[in-house]
C-alpha cells in the first residue's frame, strides 16, 4: 500500500517520496511521485499533472518537434538524396531529433513497472551515445581544424581513425551506462554514469577544443557558437553532477525548477548552438574540407551510423533479458 496520497490528478494519486518504492526516489526531491505501477493511460495524463516529471518530459518533448521543423526546413535548401556532401548533417539531423524523443518517452513511461523503469533508460542512454556518435561523423566531415586536414601538425592518425574511435566510445557508452542500473545508489555510481556520457562527449570535442586553442587564419563565423555551446554543455554537466538548487532546499523546487529540468534546458541549449555552429562549418569550409575527405560512401555516414543503432540494439535486449532473468530468480527465491 502507498498511503494516502498528496493531491490527485487526471492520471490518479500523485506521492511523496516515502511513499513509493526506494529505487523511484530522486535525489531532493520530496514529493511529486506518480504511482509505481502505473498504466499507459495514467502515464500519458500525467503530462499535464503537477509531478516531479512533468517539466523533464516537456523539456525535451518540445525541442524534438523544433529539431524535426529543422530537418523539414533543410529538406527544401539541401539535396540530402543525391549530395553526398549532406549525409553526414543529415545523420546528425536525425540523431538531434531522437535523442530528446528517447528521453521524453523514458520520463513519462518509466512508472509502468520496475522493468520498465530500467528499460526505458536503457533506451535514453542508447539514444545518447548515438547522439553523441552523429556529432563525430559532422565534426569529421565539416568541423575538424584546417592544421590537421592539411597535415601541417602530424595528426594523419588521429584525422584517420577518429570516427572509429569515436564509435568505440559510443558502444562503451551505451554498455556502462546501462550497466550502472544494476549497482545500488551511490556516488560511485553517479559518477560512473556521468563519466560515460562525458568520455564520448570529450573525444568528440577534440578538434573544436584544438580550433578553439589554434585559430586558423581563416575567421570561420562558427567559432563563437563552438565556445557557447560548451559553456551550456559545462553547465548541464554541473547541474546533473550537483542536484542544485533543490539539494539546497529540499521539497521547494520539486515540481518546477529542479536540476534535472535546468539540466535538460541547458543540454538543449547547447545543442541548439552546435547545430548552427554545424551549419556554418558546412556551408562555410565545404571548398575546403570536401577534397580532405572520408564520408563519400553510404557506410561511412548514414550506414556507419546504423551499425552503431544495431549494436546498442543488442546492447539493450543483452541487458533486459538480464533484468528480466534476475527478476525471475528473485521470485523464485
Amino acid at each position: 500500500m502507498l498511503g494516502m496520497s498528496v493531491s490527485t490528478g487526471l492520471s490518479g494519486p500523485i506521492y511523496y517520496a516515502h511513499q513509493v518504492p526506494e529505487h523511484f526516489h530522486e535525489h531532493y526531491i520530496l514529493r511529486g511521485y506518480r504511482h509505481p505501477k502505473s498504466s499507459v493511460t495514467q502515464c500519458l495524463l500525467s503530462v499535464f499533472d503537477p509531478t516531479n516529471e512533468t517539466l523533464n518530459i516537456w523539456t525535451h518533448f518540445l525541442p524534438t518537434w523544433y529539431f524535426v521543423y529543422v530537418v523539414y526546413h533543410l529538406w527544401w535548401s539541401i539535396d540530402f538524396t543525391n549530395d553526398v556532401y549532406s549525409w553526414p548533417l543529415l545523420s546528425y539531423l536525425l540523431v538531434c531529433c531522437a535523442f530528446p524523443l528517447a528521453s521524453a518517452v523514458a520520463h513519462l513511461f518509466n512508472v509502468m513497472s520496475d522493468c520498465a523503469r530500467h528499460v526505458c533508460f536503457f533506451l535514453d542512454y542508447s539514444a545518447l551515445s548515438l547522439f553523441s556518435f552523429g556529432v563525430a561523423l559532422i565534426y569529421r566531415a565539416y568541423c575538424f581544424p584546417s592544421h590537421i586536414l592539411s597535415n601541417t601538425t602530424g595528426c594523419t592518425w588521429f584525422k584517420d581513425h577518429y570516427v572509429n574511435l569515436a564509435a568505440i566510445t559510443a558502444i562503451l557508452c551505451t554498455f556502462i551506462s546501462c550497466e550502472t542500473r544494476f549497482m545500488k545508489p551511490s556516488a560511485a555510481r553517479k559518477a560512473i554514469r556521468l563519466g560515460a556520457f562525458a568520455i564520448p562527449y570529450l573525444f568528440d570535442s577534440i578538434p573544436i577544443f584544438y580550433r578553439i586553442l589554434f585559430p586558423d587564419v581563416n575567421e570561420w563565423s562558427a567559432e563563437y557558437l563552438h565556445k557557447r555551446q560548451f559553456l551550456f554543455a559545462l553547465v548541464a554537466a554541473f547541474l546533473y553532477a550537483s542536484h542544485l538548487p533543490e539539494r539546497l532546499l529540499p521539497g521547494i523546487f520539486d515540481i518546477i525548477g529542479h536540476s534535472h529540468q535546468l539540466f535538460h534546458v541547458s543540454s538543449i541549449l547547447a545543442v541548439m548552438d552546435q547545430l548552427q555552429a554545424v551549419l556554418l562549418d558546412f556551408k562555410e569550409r565545404r571548398s575546403f574540407v570536401e577534397p580532405c575527405w572520408q564520408s563519400r560512401e553510404f557506410s561511412n555516414s548514414l550506414g556507419y551510423l546504423l551499425n552503431i543503432f544495431v549494436i546498442n540494439s543488442i546492447i539493450i535486449m543483452i541487458f533486459t533479458i538480464r533484468l528480466l532473468y534476475l527478476k525471475h530468480k528473485m521470485k523464485c527465491t
